[in-house]
């Protein structure tokens, strides 16, 4: 969570190109220039310069859902986020109120009146008035929004507790971790999950309450701001260099060189705006799977926790979880390659299968002969014969469909326990588990042919021979209303069947994504596209020029959008 943070106008251009969690590129002048960024629990929220909000990352409690207009400043919290527009009033939005699900804290009601700064706590809020008054709000369980009276410069709201530097640079606490207050002057204070920090009027820093990760070990130096986050610290030298300090498993205490204008420190990531406007983010990046390699492709397959694409000579580049050897593509030239859970398969030039990473199943010993395409499920795999006739392998369990009815079919694709293929007539055929067949048994009308089909974790997708998707099977997360998302009127050429959710693309190449959103795996970006791959928690798509772009991830946080790079 971030407790920090000033706004400061920058006069430098954003980035061009995309980058990695610390790279850099060269400015862009269509690009707008980033004001302030603020890195929450699960989700990261920025103000352009023209005063826009833009807000990334988990969805599952509406906290990037960013209301219009033009906002000064702001503060993303564990599952909501609040800011100040120019007017001076406070907007909040996500896990509680008008937008949320947790209407008892009321998180999102913010109070009347015109305000300076807020600060987002763990289920409260904090914000200063324009008179120096503070108001807080939400949870109260353990005290964290009985704000004291007086005029104040500086206020912190942490998980439990709350902090605030007065007009005489005294510094007060309230809530659960409120002890331990060092004397002194301050002029402004940041309050983490259970611990607190404050720069002096002299440019150190103090910080008190819990030190098991040595997130209140501040170096020595000045310093001109500070934030203190989930089990970690942040702070910006008077230089602009930045210093972190505390829990660093998941690199969120790695700051990338440079200089930089703010720092929030978040839950397990970090973020911080250069001096160029750049936003730069660090730390939890779970896998990786979504943040596809440059290069031009010629297909693309998006996995459990991984991806794999063909490049347009034929090599195989894979990249995002390898606990299992499944992004250890083999040297060699390919002509179509399918990531599944934990294991990859590609089919050779001469149609020869090769398939690596888990074979706990025996999902990764392909047979041997000729294949027109493969396709790797979760725990099993099937693949297509140049005859026509699909054959599947892993464990002969009865969890497993690896049974394919006898036929001559034009495409198969394997789920997790259940496969379907399509028959040279255009009709499907699906089979897996008798206990659970009811919802995948085939699609709902079967009078139109279909084109293609995809089976995902447990429902399926396929396209019509006109142009129109259906989906049947698990519908928990509406990722089988392919009616209901997809646009009317509108002709598809392709759709694919992910864990929770599913993709498509239109016939002009745009795609539409729906279903499960919590990691960002239905915001798809716009452009034309040749394909389309929903994998397990993200999407990858192959644009026309071959480049490949994912988005989602278990961490979506950390994507920061294109022009904000």
């Amino acid at each position: 969570m971030t407790r920090a943070g000033t706004a400061c106008a920058l006069a430098a251009l954003l980035l061009a190109l995309a980058l990695a969690c610390t790279g850099e590129a060269a400015p862009d002048a269509n690009h707008e220039r980033t004001v302030t960024v603020s890195a929450g629990r699960d989700h990261t929220c920025a103000i352009r310069e023209s005063g826009e909000l833009v807000c990334w990352g988990l969805t599952y409690g509406r906290q990037t859902d960013a209301p219009s207009g033009r906002f000064r400043a702001l503060d993303a919290g564990q599952a909501h986020t609040c800011a100040i527009r120019e007017s001076g009033e406070v907007a909040c939005w996500g896990y509680g109120g008008e937008r949320g699900y947790k209407p008892a804290y009321r998180l999102a009601e913010a109070p009347e009146g015109r305000f300076r700064s807020v600060s987002v706590g763990g289920d409260h809020t904090c914000a200063m008035r324009e008179s120096g008054e503070i108001a807080c709000w939400g949870l109260n369980d353990e005290g964290q929004t009985d704000a004291p009276e007086g005029r104040f410069r500086s206020v912190g709201a942490g998980r439990d507790h709350s902090c605030a530097v007065r007009e005489s640079g005294a510094i007060v606490c309230w809530g659960v971790a409120a002890a331990g207050m060092p004397p002194g002057i301050f002029h402004s204070v940041s309050a983490g999950d259970d611990h607190s920090c404050a720069v002096r009027e002299s440019g150190e820093i103090a910080c008190w309450g819990r030190n098991d990760e040595g997130q209140a070990d501040a170096p020595p130096g000045n310093f001109r701001s500070i934030s203190a986050g989930g089990q970690h610290s942040c702070a910006v030298r008077e230089s602009g260099v930045i210093g972190c300090w505390g829990r660093n498993d998941e690199g969120q205490a790695d700051a990338p060189q440079g200089h930089f204008r703010s720092i929030s420190a978040g839950g397990h990531h970090s973020c911080a705006v250069r001096e160029s406007g750049a936003i730069v983010c660090w730390g939890f990046n779970d896998e990786g799977q979504a943040d596809a390699p440059a290069g031009a492709y010629r297909s693309i397959s998006a996995g459990g926790y991984h991806s794999c694409a063909v490049r347009e000579s034929g090599a195989i580049v894979c990249w995002g979880l390898n606990d299992e050897g499944q992004a250890d593509a083999p040297p060699a030239k390919f002509r179509s390659i399918s990531a599944g859970g934990h294991h990859s398969c590609a089919v050779r030039e001469s149609g020869e299968i090769v398939c690596w990473g888990r074979n706990d199943e025996g999902q990764a010993d392909a047979p041997a002969g000729a294949y027109h395409s493969v396709s790797a499920g979760s725990r099993h795999t099937c693949a297509l014969r140049g005859s026509g006739e699909v054959v599947c392998w892993g464990t002969d369990s009865p969890l497993l469909a690896i049974d394919p009815p006898p036929g001559r079919y034009r495409s198969v694709s394997a789920g997790d326990d259940h496969s379907c293929a399509l028959r040279e007539s255009g009709e499907v055929d699906c089979w897996g588990p008798p206990d659970v067949m009811g919802g995948w048994a085939g699609p709902p009308i079967q009078h139109e042919s279909f084109r293609s089909l995809s089976a995902g974790a447990w429902h399926t997708c396929a396209v019509y021979g006109y142009g129109g998707v259906s989906c049947w099977g698990d519908n928990q997360y509406e990722q089988a209303d392919a009616y209901e998302n997809t646009a009317a009127g509108t002709l598809y050429r392709s759709v694919s069947a992910g864990g929770r959710h599913s993709c498509a693309l239109s016939e002009s190449g745009e795609p539409v994504c729906w279903g499960f959103a919590d990691y960002g795996q239905t915001e798809a970006p716009s452009g034309e596209y040749r394909s389309i791959s929903a994998g397990r928690h993200h999407a990858c798509a192959l644009r026309e020029t071959g480049e490949v772009v994912c988005w989602g991830g278990r961490h979506f946080a950390m994507r920061i959008p294109t022009d904000m790079r």
